[in-house]
């Protein structure tokens, strides 16, 4: 039986990501999604920030700690406001849109790091290393691949660095990305599920197919004779490795390593996803360049992975038919 005290320390609200105690009155993010409903405390809020306008690529839209799902931007603008960084903001995620949406296969769009200026280049000819802003009130040169500034006494470290390893940086930033989602087999378009079934329906294509195994339900695995279809994908899964569960929960049952809930599935999921994407990027580079990657750029640090963890999957069991419950 729960006593008086512990009662009052589980209706303490804290931050679903430091655990810290948040107060009416302190500023701070509402998970909008119900089954989560989470809080995050200003200091984690400040920490997404910098974490954003460090890797914009890979960290925005911001999202949930707890359950990855996106957040009501509008108060982590206000945030962005009195800290005087929205024109940094703009700049940051400006170039996010018109890269996705406006410009050409042989172009990109180069943005000086330290001011809202950029231009769009065609890369047919050769590739843009680094960049010199012509915006008048700054004027500096910058290397596009780690964004630091760049002058007389370090452009050969940046031509030595950070030119050789560029596409091994590209290479792990596409791993996290792809990993930390899941996409149509039939359209390819991309997204996170907001609840623990493996049935999907496209938003833009209407077809059907599996979250978990990312198959089309016509190529889905079922039994002999059978016609494909997602339920006939989940019937007997627990005997079948070929087959997956329809809802994410359910495999909890039959290995205790996966969570009891919906959102810490899809992070188990997306999580190991992401680490399997990873382990090929190593596999494929070796670990000297993988190692390399990391130290110099902080990539995989900063993304909240360890190197270990990457070379461990090869080891891992995605779902473990074996142990019904560990029992």
């Amino acid at each position: 039986m729960s006593t008086e005290n512990e009662k009052q320390t589980e209706s303490i609200p804290t931050c679903g990501i430091c655990e810290a105690i948040v107060v009416d009155d302190d500023t701070k993010v509402i998970c909008t999604y119900e089954p989560c409903s989470k809080l995050t405390c200003l200091s984690c809020i400040q920490k997404m920030i910098e974490v954003m306008f460090s890797q914009p690529t890979l960290n925005y839209p911001f999202k949930c700690g707890s359950c990855l799902q996106i957040v009501d931007q509008r108060i982590i603008h206000e945030i962005i406001v009195k800290q005087r960084q929205y024109e940094k903001y703009i700049a940051c995620i400006f170039p996010l849109y018109w890269a996705k949406d406006c410009l050409d296969q042989n172009e990109i769009l180069a943005q000086c790091p330290f001011c809202p200026y950029f231009e769009i280049y065609t890369i047919d000819a050769c590739p843009l290393h680094f960049f010199t802003c012509q915006h008048p009130s700054c004027g500096k040169k910058s290397c596009l691949i780690c964004l630091h500034a760049v002058d007389d006494t370090n452009e050969s470290i940046h031509q030595s660095y950070c030119v050789e390893l560029r596409t091994y940086k590209k290479m792990i930033e596409k791993a996290i990305e792809s990993g930390s989602q899941q996409h149509c087999p039939y359209c390819q378009l991309t997204g996170i599920k907001d609840d623990g079934c493996t049935h999907m329906v496209c938003q833009r294509c209407k077809c059907n197919w599996c979250y978990l195994c990312g198959m089309k339900e016509n190529e889905c695995k079922v039994g002999n004779n059978v016609q494909p279809s997602l339920s006939a994908h989940n019937e007997d899964w627990e005997s079948n490795e070929g087959r997956c569960p329809m809802s994410l929960i359910s495999i909890h049952e039959l290995d205790i390593r996966w969570p009891e809930n919906d959102q810490d599935c899809l992070e188990y999921f997306h999580r190991y996803r992401t680490v399997s994407h990873l382990f090929n990027v190593l596999k494929l580079i070796g670990e000297e360049k993988f190692n390399e990657v990391n130290q110099y750029f902080g990539i995989i640090d900063a993304s909240g992975y360890t190197v270990q963890e990457i070379k461990d999957y090869e080891n891992r069991i995605f779902i473990d038919y074996t142990s019904k419950g560990n029992e």
